[in-house]
């Protein structure tokens, strides 16, 4: 084990005198692969007029404690005068064989690195908190909730449970999760609550759960809500088709400003999380199918589904309104809702980007919100949304600062004829 000068590793180091330089240059080449796409194009379709392009919205992230989630893996020794120890630690990038302890963690936030060392050192002091542990993971919110999580390399149980009840000072009233092969247990709860100032939407509140993912950087989400809640302002007569939807965060930031707002997502916990997020913020013109984004093409092409049907979802292909809603028996009732003015499409998905089929789907909507947290297959995914749209807005979110990582947001709108 390395133990670096200072007690943080490089990959864990923050730079504030470097900090811009740093940021400018990840946007200089989001910029440039962004650009690309649209001159590909361009150059392959005469007939297709340059877009003016806007600049580039950029959002800075804190210079410290920006990070509300990490994981640390423990690191165990003995030593016959000093006794058994533990110690978090990372690997650098290129090394996951090298373990360099991390004594201090600029990079977390403020409750995180106040329940660092307290956890560590009752690791250290409690065999049943020691014994085999694997990893850590801090899960923390701007409204100052937290919840650690600990893993093991065996069972654990009641003598668990027990030897964290008995932990006392700042730790006290923390929650924990521990886990280990089929076993979970819970100490106070496993989920925290988080409350995000949205500029110009107001305060949003979510619940968070363990081991469902979460925005790293909750202060540039709220700056990425606001974003998105500013470019689709003016929409209150149309309709919202959101995929990859997670928990609801842009869910419930964007609601005011739809009429209706019909929001997918995979994951049946996610699903569940989304509608108690919904319900939390009094959110009563959204509705969250459980639907992969593939599969939501498909509903859009015309095809049932009885998961829909059973949570009283009619979705109608933009541009028929009244008499077809009619005819597909949409009944404007509390049991049942249509969408039947989809005219935004609202995405954020997986690194990987949007396959064929959904790029098609964006195609059909007159307005494409996309978030990217990789521009590069945002870029790819631009080069066939370009033949039909052109950029509107841009924006840079520095989730990630001091890393080569930037989260993207493009706005787009159909090309005029």
């Amino acid at each position: 084990m390395v133990h670096p000068v200072g007690g943080i590793p490089e990959v864990a180091k923050v730079y504030p005198k470097k900090y811009d330089d740093m940021l400018n240059e990840k946007v200089q080449k989001m910029e440039n692969m962004i650009y690309e796409a649209f001159h590909k194009v361009e150059s392959s379709n005469p007939s297709l007029a340059a877009p003016d392009f806007p600049d580039t919205e950029i959002f800075k992230s804190s210079l410290e404690g920006f990070r509300m989630r990490a994981n640390f893996k423990i690191w165990r020794t003995e030593d016959e005068e000093k006794g058994f120890g533990a110690h978090y630690v990372m690997f650098e990038r290129g090394d996951n064989r090298t373990p360099h302890e991390v004594r201090y963690y600029p990079m977390g936030s403020k409750t995180m690195q106040n329940l660092m060392q307290p956890l560590i050192a009752a690791i250290r002091e409690t065999d049943e908190l020691r014994e085999r542990i694997n990893d850590v993971r801090f899960l923390t919110t701007l409204a100052g909730d937290a919840l650690i999580t600990m893993t093991y390399n065996r069972p654990i149980g009641e003598a668990w449970t027990q030897a964290i009840s008995n932990i006392g000072g700042s730790l006290k009233d923390i929650k924990f999760v521990g886990r280990s092969r089929g076993v979970k247990l819970v100490v106070g709860s496993d989920i925290v609550k988080e409350t995000l100032h949205v500029p110009d939407r107001g305060i949003c509140h979510y619940v968070q759960t363990e081991g469902a993912f979460s925005q790293p950087n909750a202060m540039v989400c709220e700056k990425m809500l606001g974003w998105a809640y500013d470019a689709t302002r003016h929409s209150h007569d149309d309709d919202l088709c959101e995929l990859y939807c997670g928990n609801g965060c842009f869910t419930i930031a964007l609601a005011p400003n739809f009429r209706r707002v019909i929001a997918t997502e995979v994951s049946k916990s996610s699903v569940a999380l989304a509608q108690q997020n919904l319900a939390s913020n009094d959110v009563k013109n959204a509705r969250v199918a459980r639907l992969a984004a593939e599969d939501f093409v498909e509903v859009y092409n015309g095809k049932k589904f009885r998961r829909l049907d059973d949570a009283g979802i009619r979705i109608v292909r933009n541009g028929m309104h009244a008499d077809t809603t009619k005819e597909m028996g949409c009944k404007e009732n509390d049991s049942e809702i249509c969408f039947d003015r989809l005219t935004t499409l609202l995405i954020d998905p997986p690194r990987a980007g949007l396959d064929a089929t959904c790029r098609k789907l964006a195609t059909e909507f007159e307005r494409i919100v996309y978030i990217s947290c990789n521009p590069e297959t945002l870029a790819r995914d631009l080069e066939e949304l370009a033949i039909t749209h052109e950029p509107m807005r841009i924006a840079a979110f520095d989730q990630f600062p001091y890393t080569h990582h930037l989260e993207a947001g493009v706005m787009l709108t159909r090309r005029k004829q």
